[in-house]
């Protein structure tokens, strides 16, 4: 088990910003170092705002200076790009990468492997089909539900109808022919169907009879070879598919495993130890489950601690009722507080939801006269962040995502949920306007 002072050690960095630990830093890291710091895998969970960067920068410049190698791992160029800001302002050598592999610059790539500096660069980066930087001795993962999106990336494939029209089309059509009783297929194949149908699983039962065919349909198909995205996921799956799961929707289809082969991946096994930090954790056996890792354990923090953080925020929500008068009144108080501060980030459930609602508010902004205001679609690189953050006016559109985004004081004021959390199949009230579509 590592040793260290982290007090001290805090010290001794003589950084200006980070000149002592806040109570909660001070009791994970004295957990870490007297009961955890022989655990392969670790979940440290602090709200948003309470120091899990100072932590992870903290474990992770003792670990350089034991000869380890250290990654830390974020959802995004922007927030890799933060981690590097923080680690320099702490006086900490950094090795930042980003991009693809003949990007690195070759001295960052050595001074990482060398265990001379922290390697700092989000998921795609470390975790890919052709990895550029050897496997870590600690590896942090920041943020560390948000590996999904990455692994997502490596594990899955998604069939479109907007995408990939012939193939999908192709792909509901057989499946509708064999497999008559499942709703969203009769609705994959009308061209009236709600646009709120939901998605279903196809019975394992069903998915033995039907995979070989799946595997001919998409073998034959000019887009495995004409789409590059689609062709690398088709090979990288195709030897797993009798064990995948097929997910149906109106509008697209969905391979991937029940459960990501993390476990499995040399960049992650091969490490002594895994940090897991997020404000959202949970139930450990969650995450380990949503990313197959091995089992995490979670530090215990007490309440005095888990509830606080050094920012403030207002949740605003409008009413789920019937009364024809919310959306105006919706309406009026959102233009009102784009006039004042002309920036706002929407929470969309779907990447579907977040295209449709982008071009409501883009003619609703026109009709109102809000003039230079951008709009960015957020991809899984998170490049618009940055033009996001920089823009003095602009509006950016979030599809299945709620975190892995920090904006601070005029950057971003104004949060709008397109569509209300429910655990039931109610009706969602939209918190954008009624009429904005039009």
């Amino acid at each position: 088990m590592l040793k260290y002072d982290f007090e001290q050690y805090l010290e001794d960095l003589s950084s200006n910003k980070f000149q002592q630990l806040w109570p909660a830093q001070k009791h994970i890291l004295n957990a870490y170092e007297t009961k955890f710091g022989n655990a392969k895998d670790i979940g440290i969970e602090l709200p948003t705002g309470a120091g899990k960067t100072l932590i992870a920068l903290l474990i992770g410049g003792k670990w350089i200076e034991s000869g380890k190698k250290v990654v830390i791992l974020s959802a995004n160029k922007t927030l890799a790009r933060q981690m590097r800001a923080e680690a320099e302002v702490l006086g900490l050598p950094v090795a930042y990468m980003e991009g693809r592999g003949e990007d690195i610059p070759a001295a960052s790539r050595r001074s990482y492997q060398r265990a001379q500096a922290i390697g700092i660069m989000n998921y795609w980066v470390y975790f890919n089909q052709n990895p550029v930087v050897d496997s870590a001795d600690l590896v942090v993962m920041d943020d560390a539900h948000l590996a999904e999106h990455c692994l997502d990336s490596l594990y899955s494939i998604m069939i479109s109808r907007k995408d990939h029209k012939d193939l999908f089309e192709q792909l509901v059509r057989e499946l509708h022919m064999r497999f008559p009783d499942y709703a969203v297929l009769a609705d994959a194949v009308a061209d009236d169907a709600p646009p709120d149908t939901s998605a279903e699983l196809l019975s394992f039962i069903d998915h033995r009879e039907f995979v070989d065919r799946l595997k001919e349909i998409i073998d034959a198909s000019p887009l495995s070879e004409s789409d590059t995205d689609l062709r690398f996921r088709w090979r990288r799956l195709r030897a797993q598919i009798h064990t995948t799961n097929l997910y149906i929707g109106r509008d697209a289809l969905w391979l991937r495993p029940y459960i990501y082969p993390l476990i499995k991946n040399d960049q992650y096994k091969d490490t002594e130890q895994v940090l897991y930090m997020s404000a959202t954790i949970g139930d450990p056996r969650d995450l380990a489950r949503r990313l197959g890792t091995r089992k995490i354990k979670k530090i215990p923090v007490p309440g005095k601690f888990a509830d606080r953080s050094s920012g403030r925020r207002l949740i605003v929500m409008n009413r789920t009722s019937d009364d024809s008068n919310i959306p105006v009144r919706m309406e009026l108080a959102l233009l009102n507080a784009i006039h004042v501060h002309p920036k706002s980030v929407w929470l969309c459930a779907s990447e579907h939801e977040a295209n449709y609602v982008c071009q409501a508010v883009k003619k609703w902004l026109k009709k109102n006269q809000c003039i230079g205001h951008q709009t960015w679609i957020l991809t899984p690189l998170g490049d618009e962040i940055d033009q996001f953050r920089r823009a003095s006016a602009g509006h950016l559109f979030v599809a299945g995502r709620f975190d892995g985004m920090d904006f601070k004081d005029d950057e971003c004021r104004i949060v709008v949920l397109t569509t209300l959390p429910s655990a039931s199949r109610q009706k969602f009230y939209p918190l954008y306007v009624k009429g904005s579509a039009s």
